[in-house]
């Protein structure tokens, strides 16, 4: 693909991303979905979960924020693909076929949409954050770089969700298939909770899990703490969900469209 067709893909992406936020404004119901679910997230796990594991609210809220932040951000990657298998069930994708844009276009249009929703709810998830003690005593730079970090991690697991969302038979089953695959990473991470005191082999799938990695990197990055080997692993895993998963979302969508 020449420059002059990746950037018209590009800017036909955009314009289709657009396209997908627009319903927003006339569904408020989602975006106020969009907007509370991090406050229910941060009451559950500091005020419930970090009270009764001792009651350092203080040391609750700096180590588990960056880790609902992850889930958060991480569990709304199911909504890309369950978006895809409502928009080729309602036959949006076969009028996208007679349109002069490239294949790719409304694939990379949905993927910018939910980066973009992704990016308010990051936003909201800090400011409860906030309201709630949570500090970024790291530098602005760094802070910016763990989000960063984290919007990567999510577009490499939108395209796998957009993937399960291109061969799913239904939306319900692409829901579950998702959720399967992102609970035992999410929950099963050292996100809200410090891998020493696991049985071994929960220790083990912790250390290797990549939101384990993420969440380390986000809580470092703004922490100020340790965070360069969670950064690479995080980067390389990234980078390979990424070469997986984007060529398998697009032959499936050339199969689905054609």
């Amino acid at each position: 693909m020449t420059a002059t067709r990746m950037t018209a893909a590009l800017s036909q992406g955009l314009t289709l991303a657009w396209r997908s936020l627009v319903p927003l404004r006339n569904n408020p119901g989602q975006l106020l979905g969009l907007l509370f679910q991090p406050v229910f997230m941060i009451v559950i796990f500091v005020y419930l979960f970090g009270g009764a594991a001792g009651g350092d609210r203080a040391g609750a809220v700096a180590y588990m924020l960056p880790g609902v932040l992850v889930q958060v951000a991480l569990m709304a990657t199911i909504t890309t693909g369950m978006n895809l298998a409502t928009d080729i069930g309602n036959g949006v994708f076969d009028r996208f076929r007679t349109l002069p844009i490239a294949r790719s276009a409304p694939l990379v249009g949905r993927i910018l949409a939910d980066l973009l929703t992704m990016l308010v709810t990051i936003a909201m998830s800090l400011a409860v954050g906030y309201a709630v003690g949570f500090r970024v005593t790291a530098g602005p730079l760094s802070a910016l770089a763990g989000i960063g970090l984290v919007l990567l991690m999510t577009m490499a697991l939108s395209w796998g969700s957009a993937w399960i969302g291109l061969v799913a038979k239904s939306v319900t089953s692409m829901q579950g298939a998702a959720t399967a695959v992102l609970l035992p990473l999410t929950f099963g991470s050292s996100a809200f909770v410090p891998a020493t005191d696991m049985p071994g082999w929960l220790t083990w799938w912790m250390g290797v899990n990549p939101v384990s990695h993420l969440a380390g990197a986000l809580r470092g990055l703004m922490g100020g703490g340790p965070a360069a080997a969670d950064v690479w692993i995080t980067l390389g895993w990234s980078a390979g969900l990424l070469a997986l998963f984007f060529p398998l979302a697009l032959r499936a969508y050339n199969r689905r469209v054609r």
